[in-house]
C-alpha cells in the first residue's frame, strides 16, 4: 500500500463521513494547501474544516469535492480541493474566500486555545491538474 492510500485509509477511519464530500476523479483542476497539524491539533482542524471550509465550498460554483489527509509522522496536512475549471476557481472572490478564511482561523483558536491570528499557517498553496489516462 502506497503512503498516499495509508494516509486516506486513516483519514477517512477517524473522520466523520458527512465532514468531506469526496474529491470528484473529473474534476479538471486540483487545488492543494499544506499546514502543520500536530496530533493535538488534529481533531479541531477537522472540526474547523467541517464547519467553515466545507459549507463554503459547497456554495461555491465549480467545486468537486475534497480530501483532507493527514501524515502523522511529519505532522502535516493537505487538502485537496476539486474544481471543475481554473476560470471558476479564480472567478471566487478574495472577500469571500478571506471571510471563511477567518471563520476557520477563529473555530480554530477558540478549539485549540491560542491567540495566534493564523494557528495552523499554510506552507504551500498551488494548483495541480490531474492527469487524463
Amino acid at each position: 500500500m502506497s503512503w498516499f492510500a495509508a494516509l486516506l485509509s486513516l483519514l477517512l477511519w477517524a473522520a466523520p463521513a458527512w465532514a468531506i464530500q469526496p474529491l470528484d476523479p473529473a474534476a479538471a483542476v486540483v487545488e492543494v494547501l499544506q499546514m502543520p497539524v500536530s496530533t493535538e491539533q488534529r481533531q479541531c482542524w477537522l472540526e474547523a474544516e467541517a464547519g467553515q471550509w466545507e459549507p463554503w465550498l459547497e456554495q461555491q460554483d465549480g467545486y468537486r469535492g475534497r480530501d483532507l489527509l493527514w501524515d502523522p509522522e511529519r505532522q502535516q496536512a493537505v487538502v485537496l480541493v476539486g474544481w471543475q475549471s481554473q476560470q471558476q476557481w479564480d472567478a471566487i472572490p478574495a472577500s469571500s474566500i478571506g471571510s471563511t478564511e477567518e471563520a476557520f482561523n477563529a473555530q480554530l483558536r477558540d478549539c485549540l486555545g491560542v491567540s495566534d491570528q493564523q494557528p495552523l499557517p499554510l506552507q504551500r498553496a498551488g494548483a495541480l491538474k490531474p492527469l487524463q489516462p
